[in-house]
């Protein structure tokens, strides 16, 4: 029988589907922090805010991910400039591993 606690594991893994041009989806690996809903709907605000001040999208999409996720299966260092040349270099990849995330987070799980 699988143990519950009221307190969540404070980090867990899940892969994200990042689409690449003229390839197949890219699989990757990543180790997320554990948020609350609450921190989540106000991390989502202050995305929405930077948005609407025409602050550099990408900039304000690597602060985000850079609260949620806590590394990657990539040999190249987890560092916010490197989640910068992942944004810049696939497009979809925010999108992805935001939804990846959330996903998981709730509980929503595909069966095959």
């Amino acid at each position: 029988m699988t143990k519950f606690s009221l307190i969540p594991n404070p980090i867990f893994s899940v892969t994200a589907s990042i689409p690449r041009a003229g390839a197949e989806d890219g699989k990757l690996t990543f180790t997320f922090r554990h948020k609350t809903l609450e921190e989540l709907r106000s991390m989502d605000e202050k995305l929405q805010k930077a948005a609407e001040g025409k602050k550099d999208a990408i900039e304000q999409q690597a602060d985000y991910l850079m609260e949620i996720v806590e590394g990657w299966a990539l040999p190249d260092e987890f560092n916010r400039e490197n989640v910068i040349v992942l944004l810049r270099n696939y497009p979809r990849a925010f999108d992805s591993i935001g939804l990846a995330y959330t996903k998981e987070l709730m509980g929503i799980r595909e069966k095959n």
